[in-house]
């Protein structure tokens, strides 16, 4: 494995001649300094922060992203930017801890990220194998970001940015906030101007006594005698999912696939994302049988004045899929998921103490998680250099089986099903993935018909097959 160089990044730009000057990177205006913040935490991160307390360091709580940068980029304006990012957002200068019974979140001096040297052409994977052994990542002292670049081969004008975080600061959307500040950050750098004032974040607002116990009450009926999915006996434990190793396998769709989706959908007053769902659900019933089981689905919580900030801005609701391949199953399913939005600010730990009433190992709500990322990505101009982000891929096992679905520009479809390997659907990657293709061919049909009649017994036993095929 090639060793990681560690870039320099206590440099900063000389506005009028353009070259490189020692020294520390310019600090904030006084006028503009971060204030100390102290926050009771959201449930979310109260999620993560006990997660990685069960599985210290486990990939399944980090999160890497990458930012491809058009152009030659310079290091030392790149780090400097950088710094100025995790100034701006409280969350990337946060610790974590609790105290009379209650996890905390306090700010505290910015850290300025380190940023690495990979080997040119690095990619996806070789760069999250070389980052995991760094240790730079300590979200315990609020050092939140590393970051890792690679140009690309043969001295082409271009490289990726690879930007390691951990998930209680940080979700999908906030990988596009922060490229759009990393660009702007880098513009200004090179300009020789001023750093932008950082944010303040609001405090959470949880419901009080007498909503929370209007939501306990709809989540009680709505999951009321739900079973687990399918699956290898009492399944793994939330510790075991977190360190096991992962099996991936592509999910391609034809060019088109996304537009027509967005057809099916139009004729059915709902949105595609409901159409896409229903796919993965009949997909998971053709190769277990289940007929009532839940989908987790992350959904953003970032309200207006939250819509740039930085942050673990989500939760994930217990969409509850019956009869997944019966007559208008995607229509059933934007009900269900509608209804859910509605009663969504229940923090999880309230909800899933509300209605977990049987005993066991698995994930308490769902066993099985659909990742939705639609969202535009623009080209971020940066000065000499322009950015885009590009989607996140999870790292590690966050479920019993993880389908990931991006729709990129043109309404293309990329996706990605996993599962922890020796587990019941490691094995299943390969039919299920062309399960799910052919039911969302089937629910974009132009006739728009249901992809089978509920007494079609179209259950068919897969059989397992081992790791290692699937993998190949």
């Amino acid at each position: 494995m090639a060793r990681l160089r560690r870039l320099p990044t206590r440099h900063r730009y000389h506005p009028d001649r353009r070259r490189r000057v020692r020294g520390a990177v310019t600090p904030v205006d006084s006028a503009s300094a971060p204030r100390a913040e102290r926050h009771a935490t959201s449930a979310t991160e109260r999620q993560f922060w006990f997660a990685e307390r069960i599985a210290p360091g486990s990939p399944a709580w980090r999160v890497l992203s990458t930012v491809r940068i058009d152009g030659v980029p310079d290091r030392p304006a790149l780090a400097a930017a950088a710094a100025r990012v995790v100034a701006r957002h409280p969350a990337l200068r946060s610790v974590f801890a609790p105290e009379a019974g209650e996890l905390w979140r306090t700010t505290v001096p910015p850290v300025a990220p380190p940023l690495l040297e990979l080997p040119p052409g690095t990619g996806f994977d070789a760069a999250a194998r070389q980052l995991a052994g760094t240790g730079l990542l300590d979200p315990a002292t609020g050092r939140h970001v590393v970051l890792a670049l690679a140009e690309d081969r043969g001295g082409a004008p271009g490289a990726t940015l690879y930007v390691l975080t951990h998930h209680l600061v940080y979700d999908g959307l906030s990988h596009e906030v922060f490229t759009a500040d990393l660009a702007l950050a880098h513009a200004r750098v090179v300009a020789g101007e001023g750093e932008a004032a950082p944010l303040t974040r609001p405090a959470p607002r949880p419901p009080d006594a007498a909503r929370r116990a209007e939501l306990a009450s709809y989540w009680r009926t709505a999951l009321d005698g739900m079973p687990d999915l399918p699956g290898d006996g009492d399944g793994p434990t939330q510790r075991q999912l977190a360190r096991a190793e992962l099996r991936c396998r592509a999910v391609a769709f034809p060019d088109g696939a996304g537009a027509t989706a967005r057809e099916a959908a139009r004729r059915s007053a709902c949105p595609p994302f409901a159409v896409l769902l229903t796919a993965y659900a009949q997909a998971l019933y053709d190769l277990c049988g289940a007929e009532d089981f839940c989908v987790g689905v992350p959904v953003s919580t970032r309200t207006p004045d939250l819509a740039d900030a930085i942050g673990c801005l989500l939760t994930t609701l217990p969409v509850r899929i019956q009869r997944p391949a019966g007559p208008r199953a995607h229509e059933r399913g934007w009900g269900t998921l509608a209804e859910g939005l509605l009663h969504m600010d229940l923090p999880q730990d309230d909800l899933i103490r509300a209605v977990r009433t049987r005993p066991g190992r698995r994930m308490p709500l769902y066993q099985a998680l659909f990742a939705y990322e639609s969202w535009q990505r623009p080209v971020h101009d940066a000065g000499p250099v322009r950015m885009r982000s590009e989607p996140v891929v999870p790292l590690g096992a966050q479920a019993e089986v993880l389908f990931q679905l991006n729709e990129l520009p043109g309404h293309r479809l990329a996706g990605m099903l996993q599962a922890p390997a020796g587990g019941f659907w490691a094995g299943r990657l390969a039919k299920l993935a062309e399960a799910v293709q052919h039911r969302l061919a089937l629910l974009s049909a132009e006739e728009g018909r249901p992809a089978a009649p509920e007494s079609s017994g179209l259950f068919q036993p897969v059989p397992t097959t081992s790791t290692e095929e699937n993998a190949r």
